[in-house]
């Protein structure tokens, strides 16, 4: 019986210090979702766009173009595209999926192509629900 009391006085001194509440209410100090949620990357846009631009249409759809950041790890699977340059510009809208440490999401997006400079353009990336 002795030896059991030593081992708790013993023993309660090393938590002394961690600050554990346990005989009152839960932790507060801590809360779900307290960090930020930010937008897509930049870089993210950045890489998407690329791959939809440099993607070769023949006939009919593309089909799983894989993209990669290299800057933060995130990478997807642009998994439809149509071409279409009825309003005067060559416009591509596109499927595209983005796993991540958030997780994995999907998102509908549009580029354009300049008339002047010839560039590609991202107009639009929406996230699905």
């Amino acid at each position: 019986m002795m030896i059991l009391l030593v081992t708790l006085v013993s023993t309660s001194g090393c938590m002394g210090g961690m600050g554990l509440d346990v005989t009152g209410g839960p932790d507060t100090s801590l809360y779900s979702g307290s960090i930020p949620v930010s937008d897509e990357d930049a870089t993210d846009k950045i890489v998407i766009r690329d791959t939809v631009a440099k993607a070769q249409l023949g006939s009919g759809f593309i089909q799983e173009i894989p993209w990669f950041n290299s800057e933060n790890g995130n990478s997807g699977i642009v998994s439809f595209i149509r071409e279409d340059n009825s309003v005067g510009k060559v416009c591509r809208d596109f499927i595209v999926s983005k796993h991540s440490y958030d997780g994995i999401a999907q998102y509908t997006g549009e580029i354009c192509r300049t008339r002047m400079t010839k560039s590609w353009t991202l107009n639009a990336l929406d996230l699905q629900s």
